[in-house]
């Protein structure tokens, strides 16, 4: 399992480093297509070394547009307090669970679970330290 590196929301050094920061393609367009987040997604975002990091700025910013791989409306979704089966980006069973979080170990995007219930097909994290 991959951890992800912790930074600060304010720090966007990482964009210079992404490969969408000379495109001629407009990211944060008035009007959101499926089209145009495909091409975004396959062009750039797919093998981008900053997208964990440009994904979570945005989910932290609640920015709009197309960033790290995913539209206004996933990221929205995304921050819904649910219980997964799937994760809703890469579609991945691959799910872990620390309260009150769900994480993708596939794409490692993570999500508020719904307390509410049990999950549906993530497993818990083991405690630290247990072997």
């Amino acid at each position: 399992m991959s951890i992800v590196e912790f930074f600060s929301a304010e720090d966007v050094a990482w964009q210079e480093n992404a490969p969408c920061a000379t495109a001629d393609f407009d990211f944060i367009p008035d009007i959101e297509s499926d089209e145009d987040a495909a091409v975004a997604e396959e062009k750039w975002c797919r093998s981008c070394p900053v997208r964990t990091r440009c994904l979570s700025w945005a989910m932290l910013h609640g920015a709009e547009g197309y960033w790290g791989g995913t539209t206004t409306y996933q990221r929205n979704q995304l921050r819904r307090v649910r219980t997964r089966a799937k994760c809703p980006l890469c579609l991945s069973t691959s799910l872990v669970y620390a309260d009150p979080h769900e994480l993708c170990l596939a794409c490692g995007v993570s999500w508020i679970r719904d307390v509410r219930e049990e999950p549906i097909a993530a497993t818990p994290v083991p405690a630290a330290g247990a072997a």
